[in-house]
């Protein structure tokens, strides 16, 4: 990794995002661009550009302030580190310009974990339209006897998906093989509900027939990626539940997963994999983008 954008969270009184990427940019060598973001609604103050700037400055200068001392108590001194605060009230925006054309290797930052109807978090906007991977930072502390557990679709035939499932993959063994854990992988064999409640299919059956026809696709894997079998996980049930259960079950310190980029109503109505992963997900969520997403 080249270089890492870490977002600082003012409101947490612990810095987890910041933690984890300079973990993170010790055991790969990257390099650290740290941002702290301002912004107070001014309508109160005289309508003078003068004094609504000399505002704005002053509440720049406090947070950079309180920037500088969330660095100095993490003791970061050894790493190449770059900040800067930024007067911002929309700040998914300015990360994914900021992001543009694809200076990082990925942005870290706090998570959140829910949504309502009217309100996108941050968070949902970075996973639909950040071009670079983002990496959503839980409360529990890494455990390098923890593996990495990539999340990965193995019963598409769809080039972008088969793409998209190598690319989480070489992106889970990096990390894996960076934080000296190991790497495991997950797929969730989906049955539908409506058909399994109405007894039209035999669901013991229809799995033992779905697990048998992905053996060598297994198989494969673990000569590709020198995995053993006991390193692939198969589940039956939706993804967004199968897949935060085995991360719970493995003890992961980070799943990987693939998000489909969708956007704006297609992805509210439809939604994402990895934003519904990441309700139920208790550890740190690496989401990466198709590379043709938006294109």
């Amino acid at each position: 990794m080249d270089k890492l954008l870490i977002v600082m969270d003012p409101a947490h009184k612990h810095q987890k995002a910041l933690a984890r990427g300079i973990e993170l940019a010790r055991a790969t060598g990257a390099h650290l661009d740290i941002v702290a973001f301002t912004h107070e609604h001014l309508g109160a103050l005289p309508s003078n550009p003068a004094v609504q700037q000399r505002a704005r400055e002053a509440l720049i200068d406090l947070r950079q302030r309180w920037l500088d001392q969330m660095l100095a108590l993490s003791d970061c001194s050894d790493l190449q580190v770059n900040t800067q605060t930024v007067w911002e009230k929309n700040i998914h925006q300015w990360i994914i310009e900021h992001c543009q054309p694809k200076r990082f290797a990925a942005v870290i930052k706090t998570g959140s974990r829910s949504e309502t109807l009217l309100y996108t978090p941050t968070d949902w906007h970075l996973i639909r339209e950040c071009p670079v991977p983002v990496m959503l930072v839980a409360e529990q502390k890494w455990n390098h006897a923890h593996p990495i557990l990539a999340a990965v679709d193995l019963s598409s035939t769809k080039p972008v998906k088969r793409t998209l499932n190598t690319r989480i993959i070489e992106q889970a063994s990096a990390l894996a093989k960076a934080l000296g854990t190991e790497l495991h992988l997950v797929h969730a064999l989906h049955i539908s509900e409506v058909l399994a409640d109405l007894e039209i299919i035999n669901i013991a059956e229809h799995e033992k027939k779905r697990r048998e026809a992905l053996k060598p696709t297994i198989t494969h894997l673990c000569n590709t990626w020198h995995l053993s079998p006991e390193q692939i996980h198969l589940a039956t049930g939706p993804a967004h539940k199968v897949i935060p259960s085995v991360a719970s079950q493995l003890k992961a310190d980070m799943l990987v997963i693939g998000t489909s980029g969708k956007t704006g109503l297609k992805a509210r109505v439809i939604g994402n994999t990895a934003e519904k992963v990441l309700t139920h997900l208790r550890t740190d969520l690496f989401a990466i983008k198709p590379e043709d997403a938006g294109q």
